[in-house]
């Protein structure tokens, strides 16, 4: 074999080269004005926590201690019953309310340490108005009154004036910071735009130089192959368009090389791609029935919720990968949509509270395979995901009309108009976090099985929940019916009894 040419490292066009160039210039001052607005949205939230705490806390401050004495002033000479000191007590609390709002947008230690000693000062003021009312001397009352109630009240109302200040001061040192850190994030951008003139003016010369030289070895090269020499080394170059013609030129030669390369290493491709085939397989079985025996085991042990988990997993699996019988029953459905609802109650920790209403009549009717579950897999992803308070699930199947109807319906957040009409339509209008994947598939299957008339229908409201339908023929699971619905591709519609 002739001279081994060298391996040379991959240029670039030209076009690309300057593409590269701005896109590398471009990306840190992207960069940086991206982390500038980043700064401003965080100072502008605390900004406003800020401002909204010294609202809070100055309103507070302006009538708290004044109606508060009011009031237990009354009750003291006894202008109110002392049924009324739970009102009072109310005011107390719900000052407690206000500090423990404040402690949430509270970021420094001494407006914390502020709001402690307003908690506490707030605890012995209950406890001394409930000391009070149990005095029954009215000039002893009276004196309590002056040494405790008026004097906690005087503390809190000077320890809220020390949190105002603290407040006032991390504010100033908030917009102190801002500014700095403005400063010092415009002077880079500044300090990277005259790097990049500078850059770009060394790149104009390189290239300039980076064109010439390789032509002119380019030409020499030229030379040697028309005497022909092929045994030539390739030129270096900047710029890919003269590199691919220079390897034009050394094609011939190692061409043949070439080939035996590529055939070996496409050799060995296919022996690891087979290789990896092999590792990747995974009996279904194996998987399911080492379930079953971790079950048994945690069963053994006393962990019977591991042991319960392992059983609906294995079940689970051992339905989905049940890849010959594309139909099943109610019943069968319902099992492993009990053995999923099993699991994601661990997983969420009973969070979804879960009703079934199902009409014994139904459960031997034929449904396709894995209906039920997308549905409720749905509300839980997306309907009730966001969801506060109480989460609730309602599955229901029964017949109207000669037809099945199995819904599943939520107390979620609901959808709007625009997205009900086009969740089961395989378009650009679905949002993109919407799910429609996993209804689209179930409609589709529903109606290449039975036909359009047939599939699923949804109902919802922003913030009222949703609920999805399941609408096909109720046809009994029978072997006669199984094969007519799967030798007719999914079927057209209802199997009659004329047709049978």
């Amino acid at each position: 074999m002739r001279g081994v040419v060298p391996k040379v490292k991959k240029q670039m066009g030209l076009e690309k080269k300057m593409n590269r160039l701005l896109f590398s210039t471009m990306i840190p001052m992207a960069c940086l004005l991206a982390i500038l607005l980043l700064i401003f949205w965080q100072y502008a939230g605390q900004y406003n926590k800020l401002s909204e705490n010294l609202a809070v806390s100055s309103k507070f401050n302006l009538s708290f201690k004044d109606e508060l004495d009011l009031e237990m002033y009354y009750l003291a000479i006894g202008s109110k019953e002392a049924s009324e000191l739970d009102d009072v007590l109310g005011q107390v609390e719900d000052a407690q309310n206000i500090m423990e709002k404040l402690r949430q947008n509270t970021y420094h230690a001494s407006g914390v340490k502020c709001l402690n000693s307003l908690d506490a000062y707030l605890d012995n003021l209950k406890k001394r108005m409930v000391q009070l009312m149990e005095i029954k001397e009215y000039d002893r009352r009276m004196e309590f009154m002056d040494s405790n109630i008026r004097i906690i009240t005087g503390l809190i109302m000077q320890e809220m004036q020390n949190y105002i200040y603290n407040e006032s001061m991390y504010l100033v040192h908030v917009e102190t910071s801002l500014t700095h850190r403005v400063k010092i994030l415009i002077s880079g951008m500044a300090v990277l735009l005259l790097a990049t003139l500078g850059i770009l003016m060394r790149r104009s010369f390189r290239l300039t130089g980076g064109i010439i030289c390789p032509v002119t070895e380019m030409l020499d090269k030229v030379k040697k192959v028309g005497r022909g020499n092929f045994d030539v080394l390739p030129v270096s170059a900047e710029i890919v368009e003269i590199e691919e013609l220079d390897q034009g030129i050394n094609k011939m030669a190692h061409r043949i090389s070439g080939l035996l390369e590529n055939v070996r290493q496409e050799k060995e491709m296919q022996h690891l791609t087979e290789l990896q085939l092999i590792q990747a397989q995974v009996n279904p079985h194996f998987l399911y029935n080492t379930l079953d025996t971790m079950g048994s085991i945690a069963e053994i042990q006393g962990c019977i919720q591991v042991s319960n988990l392992c059983q609906s997993l294995a079940g689970l699996f051992r339905y989905s990968l049940d890849m010959k019988n594309p139909l099943s029953t109610v019943s069968g459905e319902l099992v492993h949509l009990k053995n999923y609802i099993y699991v994601m109650n661990v997983r969420m920790q009973n969070q979804v509270e879960y009703e079934f209403h199902i009409d014994d009549n139904v459960l031997q009717d034929t449904l396709p395979r894995i209906s039920i579950q997308p549905l409720v897999e749905n509300a839980l992803n997306h309907g009730l995901k966001n969801q506060k308070g109480k989460k609730k699930v309602i599955i229901s199947a029964g017949i109207r009309d000669d037809d099945l109807l199995i819904s599943v319906e939520d107390n979620g957040m609901g959808m709007n108009e625009d997205i009900v009409e086009n969740i089961l339509k395989d378009n650009n209008k679905v949002p993109k976090h919407g799910s429609g994947v996993g209804l689209i598939n179930v409609h589709s299957r529903i109606q290449l099985m039975f036909g359009n008339e047939y599939g699923l229908e949804v109902y919802s409201e922003p913030d009222e929940g949703t609920r999805i339908v399941i609408h096909i023929p109720a046809i009994p699971y029978t072997e006669e019916n199984r094969e007519q619905l799967e030798t007719q591709n999914y079927g057209k519609g209802r199997v009659t009894d004329e047709e049978k």
